[in-house]
């Protein structure tokens, strides 16, 4: 086996692993993808990437996996104010590989937004929309909230072998 598809193997692993070690599907993918490739994630972009998996709108794996293109292809602020040019460099690789992952997505799943991908992995959004609802989500019938992980690590996993695939073929340019 090559070692890029180890890599997107693993990251595969760890997405569809930590989708339920973490609770979010943005955080999943983000960590998947950063222990894969040996990124950074500081305690700041951790907590600002869990929003992501709260009906955010865009799907919080691909959220997650453009986070993670971030940290690989991304400047720190310091670096961007001294030299602009920089950023607007590496700017062209995030949104290079962000289009690639964002494709994937509407590929398989005809949307990157998550209640579609949702309505069509369950004919419906399952997720709470409300805080209240959420208490009735996390005790609903075990099974079904089975069925609800399983469906949702397949998403997990597809997002953190896309992004690492992506961000390999950048690196290759």
């Amino acid at each position: 086996m090559s070692k890029k598809k180890e890599l997107v193997e693993k990251a595969r692993r760890l997405g569809r692993e930590y989708l339920r070690k973490y609770g979010g599907c943005a955080p999943g993918t983000l960590l998947a993808v950063a222990d894969t490739l040996n990124l950074k994630v500081g305690d700041d972009l951790f907590k600002a990437i869990y929003a992501f998996s709260s009906l955010a709108g865009v799907c919080g794996n691909e959220a997650g996996g453009i986070a993670a293109i971030g940290l690989r292809y991304g400047v720190d602020l310091a670096d961007f104010e001294k030299k602009p040019e920089i950023g607007f460099a590496s700017f062209a690789k995030m949104m290079a590989t962000a289009k690639v992952l964002r494709d994937r997505f509407a590929e398989e799943y005809g949307s990157y937004l998550c209640d579609d991908i949702q309505t069509k992995l369950f004919g419906r959004c399952v997720m709470p929309k409300a805080p209240e609802e959420l208490k009735a989500f996390a005790t609903m019938d075990p099974e079904e909230l089975e069925t609800f992980y399983e469906k949702c690590s397949s998403v997990t996993e597809n997002a953190a072998g896309w992004t690492v695939a992506a961000i390999l073929e950048m690196d290759e340019k």
